[in-house]
This record gives structure tokens, sequence and C-alpha cells, in this order.
């Protein structure tokens, strides 16, 4: 059975020696899975912390579907 957690991806910059960090939610089998997933769709050089799992209002909220193993969404970053 698939859930859905919120995982944190870092991902080097050719351009710039800071990483950026992103906020992503994944549909995944597990914690592992999730940090997999993500590492490969944010492609080399990059890695993923899973942060925890999203309760069954938060998966409604961001009208996810637990059926889509794989599927994402990004969080918007603040920039200040």
């Amino acid at each position: 059975m698939n859930k859905a957690f919120g995982v944190q991806v870092t991902v080097m910059q050719t351009q710039s020696s800071e990483p950026k960090t992103a906020p992503v939610l994944v549909i995944a089998r597990d914690e592992l899975d999730a940090e997999l997933l993500v590492s490969q769709a944010a492609g080399p050089g990059s890695s993923a912390t899973a942060i925890r799992e999203l309760t069954s209002q938060e998966v409604a909220e961001h009208q996810m579907n637990l059926d889509e193993r794989g599927s994402m969404k990004s969080l918007p970053v603040l920039n200040l």
C-alpha cells in the first residue's frame, strides 16, 4: 500500500556553489522508496531526505492519489 511523504530534496547547481533545497510531496511505498523516487527525479548530484508521512487530511488537501506511486508535487519555497 502506498503512502504520501514529505521529502526535502537538495540539488547542487552548476552555476552556484550553494545547493538548492526544496520540499516535495511524493506517493511511495515507504520512506526509502520516497527518497529514491525524489532523488531520481531531481537528477544527478541530488539527495533526498524523508521528513515525515502525511496525514490522510494532508493527502486530501493536496489532492494526491495514493494509487499513483511516484507522483510528486513540489511546494513553494520562500526566498527571503
